[in-house]
C-alpha cells in the first residue's frame, strides 16, 4: 500500500496547526459541557464507565499534597469515547494563513462554554485546552520510558517503531477525547500494549504494569485491559501506523547512492579540502544522529502533520547542520578518514534527485518540488524548535510547577478516578468517632 492511499494520509494527517487546536477544542468543549451539566440532566453512570485508577503521573509529579475539595460522588457521568470520524467533520480548506502559529481558545473567548463543573461536584474550575495540551505533552514523553529502546524497565525494551506507534495512537485518541473524561494513565500504558501487537513485538502485560511502577506511576492491569478497549474504539479501530524511523535508512541509502553519481558529487563538500569517494560509513553519523532526532519528533505533534517520509527528510537536514556544527567546535567521532561527517546539501540533493523524470519515466513538476522543498524546509525549523519544548514536545523545558498546579486542577474535575481512600478515611474517622 502506497502512503498516500493510506488512512494515515486521508484521514488522519493534519492540514494544519489549526485544525489540531479546532479538535482539541471541540473535544474540550464537549467534556465541559458534560461536567458542567446539573445532576438531573447526568445520565446515571454505565458499566462503560469504570476507572478507579489514581492520578499520580511519573516522574512524582502527584507528590504534592492531596486536595482538600470533595469530589462530588452522588454525580456519575458515563466515560463516553468519541470515535475520531465522528468529531473531525469537514476538512477545513488550506489557506495563506495556515503555516502561522494559531493559540488555543482561552476563556475570555465569548464563544468559550462553561468554566466551571456543576454546583453537585463542587463548582470546581475545568481544564482549558491549553491545560490539556499541556498534560497530553506530559504524558507522552513518558511513553519511551514505558516501551522502546529507551524503557525503564529492561523487559520492556523493543524497538523504537514500537515507541513511535504508541504515542501516535496515544495522541490520536485524545484528538476527540478529553483527559477529564479518560485518565491519560490507564491509556499511555494501553497505547504501550497496543502497539506492541500492532508491530508484532509482543510483551507479556504485566511487564507493562511492572514498568508503570518503575516510573512511581503504577497502573493495574485490568485498569490497562479496560483503557485498550476505549482506545481502541476512540481511534476508530484504525491501527496502521507508518512511522518516520523507518523512513531513514531507505532515504540514506538512496542519498549514498546518488551521491556517488555524476550529478550528485558536487552535493558533498569535505572540510578538510579536497575530494574523495564517499563511502557507506560517511553517513553512518547522519543517520544516527537524525535516528536521535526522530526521538524528540515521535513525542510532538509533528507526526500528526507530517507525513513520516517529510519527517526523516527533515530530520536528516536537521543532523547534517548539527554534524558540520560539531566538526567546527572540534568534535569527532570515529578516527582516521572518517572523523570528519562531510557536508551533504540536503536540500540540494531533493531538488536533483526529482529532477527531469522519476525511475518511471514520468515527468515531476518543478512547481510540486519547490513546494516540498518549502514543506521539508519550515519542518525543519520546527524540529529544532523542538529543543525549545515547542510544538508538544515534553522531552525539554517542563514547567514542573505549572504540571503540578494543572493536575491538581485536574483532580477537582475529572469524572474518573473518585477516590476510595477518602472515602475509607471517612469510614475510619466516623468509626473513631462512635
Amino acid at each position: 500500500m502506497l502512503y498516500e492511499e493510506s488512512s494515515q494520509a486521508v484521514k488522519w494527517q493534519l492540514s494544519s496547526q489549526a485544525e489540531l487546536n479546532s479538535l482539541r477544542e471541540r473535544a474540550n468543549r464537549r467534556a465541559r459541557d458534560v461536567l458542567s451539566r446539573e445532576a438531573d440532566n447526568v445520565a446515571s453512570s454505565s458499566a462503560t464507565g469504570g476507572d478507579d485508577s489514581t492520578s499520580a503521573v511519573a516522574d512524582g509529579i502527584d507528590s504534592q499534597s492531596s486536595v482538600t475539595t470533595k469530589p462530588a460522588h452522588t454525580t456519575h457521568i458515563p466515560l463516553e469515547v468519541f470515535g475520531f470520524a465522528d468529531t473531525r467533520g469537514d476538512r477545513p480548506k488550506s489557506t495563506a494563513n495556515d503555516q502561522e502559529e494559531v493559540e488555543l481558545m482561552s476563556e475570555d473567548d465569548p464563544n468559550y462554554g462553561p468554566t466551571k463543573t456543576s454546583i453537585a461536584r463542587g463548582s470546581n474550575a475545568l481544564l482549558t485546552p491549553t491545560d490539556e495540551t499541556l498534560l497530553l505533552s506530559f504524558y507522552c514523553s513518558k511513553i519511551p520510558l514505558l516501551i522502546g529502546p529507551h524503557a525503564t524497565l529492561p523487559r520492556c525494551k523493543r524497538d523504537a517503531k514500537v515507541a513511535a506507534t504508541a504515542t501516535l495512537l496515544f495522541r490520536r485518541f485524545y484528538l476527540s477525547n478529553s483527559v477529564m473524561i479518560h485518565d491519560p494513565k490507564p491509556m499511555l500504558a494501553a497505547a504501550a500494549f497496543l502497539a506492541a501487537k500492532v508491530e508484532d513485538c509482543m510483551l507479556d502485560i504485566r511487564y507493562l504494569e511492572m514498568g508503570t511502577k518503575e516510573m512511581n506511576a503504577p497502573v493495574p492491569l485490568t485498569d490497562i485491559l479496560d483503557a485498550e478497549i476505549r482506545l481502541v474504539k476512540g481511534i476508530d479501530f484504525d491501527l496502521l501506523v507508518f512511522s518516520p524511523y523507518k523512513t531513514i535508512l531507505p532515504i540514506v541509502e538512496d542519498l549514498r547512492t546518488f551521491l556517488k553519481s555524476e550529478r550528485g558529487k558536487g552535493l558533498v563538500k569535505w572540510k578538510k579540502g579536497g575530494q574523495r569517494q564517499l563511502v557507506g560509513e560517511d553517513l553512518r553519523p547522519i543517520h544516527d544522529m537524525a535516528m536521535k532526532i526522530v526521538d524528540d519528533v515521535i513525542v510532538s505533534d509533528i507526526p500528526l502533520m507530517y507525513a513520516p517520509g517529510e519527517v526523516g527528510t527533515a530530520a536528516l537536514l536537521v543532523a547534517n547542520e548539527d554534524l558540520n556544527c560539531n566538526n567546527e567546535d572540534g568534535g569527532g567521532g570515529v578516527e582516521g578518514d572518517m572523523a570528519e561527517s562531510p557536508e551533504i546539501d540536503i536540500v540540494g540533493y531533493v531538488r536533483s534527485r526529482f529532477e527531469d523524470t522519476d525511475e518511471s519515466g514520468v515527468v515531476v513538476d518543478s512547481t510540486a518540488i519547490d513546494a516540498l522543498v518549502e514543506r521539508v524546509s519550515r519542518l525543519a525549523q520546527l524540529i529544532r524548535e523542538l529543543r525549545e519544548g515547542k510544538h508538544g514536545c515534553g522531552n525539554y523545558n517542563a514547567d514542573m510547577s505549572e504540571l503540578k498546579g494543572v493536575n491538581k486542577k485536574l483532580k477537582k474535575c475529572r469524572a474518573w478516578g473518585l477516590s476510595e481512600k477518602k472515602d475509607k478515611k471517612k469510614r475510619k474517622r466516623k468509626e473513631v468517632e462512635e
